[in-house]
């Protein structure tokens, strides 16, 4: 039994070495290799919290900003190491400032997409069952209240693009990052650049093909390795999910398609690590996520219901 664990850690290992050059084709082989064993995620998350082989260490808490009472600090988790020291970009996460006059929102359907081009030169994806707000007085500041959107920046030294959402905020000065928000559940994805945490007190660099969520309820922020293409995947249907809980996957598939996915309690606290293509068309996509995450699936006038494998359908 020792000897499989240790073999299953050296593959953790041999994996962890590996993310900074992985192609398309490597990134489905780590996605299988996690799947095939609950014990495979575990061992490597347990390798790239410690940052490699060096032995587990416990994620720090940050301090308590001295200028602001009300903010506790986040436990900082790395579910990866070195994520690499350019900047080409910095992107810092910040107390929201308070809120700016002249604003005016845009806002998506579910399975609606828009693209607003700023008259600075950079412009904004937006994917459907969004809501975000522009500043008519500051045209490089942009909130998204909830929802998806993509941003593409361009550089000014003198001028840093701002994203902000609920207490936090994103600070660019030119790259491609994907901002989204889902109750207090906020990310951001970074497809070219680099982007900085809190670069003031416990900063965690993040290269392109990196992700850091936070969870504003529990205080806790994850950093994880994503395929760069993937970033923004919802403007093609095509999603990597790494321990992600099936209530927030549904929501996305609802915001995209229009497409009304409910499921039994018991299934949205399920956590999904894998690969999915979608089609836009119900049809193909339900029964394949219902697959992925363990669940039966019918149709149900203009919804769709999941429920556990094993249960009689009504």
């Amino acid at each position: 039994m020792t000897r499989i664990a240790d073999q299953i850690a050296d593959q953790a290992i041999d994996w962890h070495l590996r993310q900074d050059d992985m192609d398309a084709s490597a990134w489905h082989r780590f996605v299988e290799w996690l799947e095939a064993d609950p014990r495979h995620a575990e061992a490597y998350d347990r390798i790239a919290l410690a940052g490699g082989a060096a032995g587990i260490v416990q994620a720090p808490k940050l301090p308590e900003p001295a200028n602001d009472r009300g903010y506790s600090g986040w436990n900082v988790g790395r579910w990866m190491a070195g994520a690499a020291a350019c900047a080409a970009a910095v992107v810092a996460v910040v107390v929201l400032q308070p809120a700016k006059p002249d604003i005016y929102t845009v806002q998506t359907a579910s399975g609606e997409t828009r693209q607003v081009a700023l008259g600075d030169g950079s412009r904004v994806e937006i994917s459907g069952g969004s809501r975000l707000s522009f500043d008519r007085a500051h045209p490089r500041q942009v909130t998204v209240e909830r929802g998806a959107a993509l941003f593409h920046v361009r550089h000014d030294e003198s001028d840093p693009f701002i994203v902000r959402s609920g207490r936090l905020e994103v600070l660019d000065v030119g790259t491609v990052f994907n901002v989204a928000r889902d109750g207090k559940r906020f990310s951001v994805a970074v497809a070219e650049g680099s982007v900085m945490f809190q670069p003031k007190r416990e900063a965690v660099t993040l290269a392109a093909g990196a992700a850091l969520s936070v969870d504003e309820d529990r205080r806790e922020v994850q950093v994880v390795k994503v395929d760069p293409g993937l970033v923004g995947g919802w403007r093609t249907g095509r999603f990597a999910y790494s321990a992600t809980p099936v209530s927030q996957i549904l929501d996305e598939i609802q915001r995209l398609y229009g497409t009304k996915v409910v499921a039994d309690r018991g299934l949205y606290a399920r956590r999904v690590t894998g690969m999915i293509t979608l089609s836009g068309e119900a049809q193909r996509d339900v029964p394949h996520i219902a697959s992925l995450i363990g669940a039966n699936w019918r149709a149900d006038g203009e919804r769709w219901v999941l429920t556990p494998v094993g249960e009689n359908r009504p």
